[in-house]
């Protein structure tokens, strides 16, 4: 029972570190880039969102959406289940990685190390969920 606590733990806590680091220009100092911040937060402020999601109809902005997608994650992992853990393999397949995929097309190249730490967490996270 232990070692499933601090599973739920760090699964919470990576998803709270991705909502942070969407939240604001200064996130990407997270991962040590804080460089990149300005550049992050014009391509922020520019998502046309995913076809496939309401945010496309809605003109949602990736701080408000995904921040909110990543809190919900953070929310649903600190609580486990294996119906919970089916769910956001679905959450996460069908709606956090259409995003991923259009900050890739719409994002400039120099923040590519944004989009692979994001991508490489939420990756590990599907591999855990199986």
């Amino acid at each position: 029972m232990k070692n499933e606590s601090r599973i739920r733990h760090l699964r919470s806590s990576r998803y709270k570190r991705l909502a942070a680091l969407f939240g604001g220009p200064l996130g990407v100092a997270l991962i040590g880039r804080a460089d990149l911040a300005a550049a992050f937060e014009r391509a922020l402020a520019h998502c046309p969102g995913h076809d496939s999601l309401i945010c496309r109809a809605t003109g949602g902005v990736p701080r408000v959406c995904f921040v909110q997608k990543m809190e919900q994650m953070a929310a649903s992992a600190a609580r486990g289940g294996e119906t919970r853990r089916a769910w956001e393999r679905g959450f996460l397949e069908k709606e956090v990685l259409p995003c991923l995929e259009t900050f890739e097309r719409a994002f400039p190249p120099e923040l590519e190390p944004v989009l692979n730490y994001t991508k490489g967490e939420i990756e590990a996270d599907l591999a855990y969920l199986g």
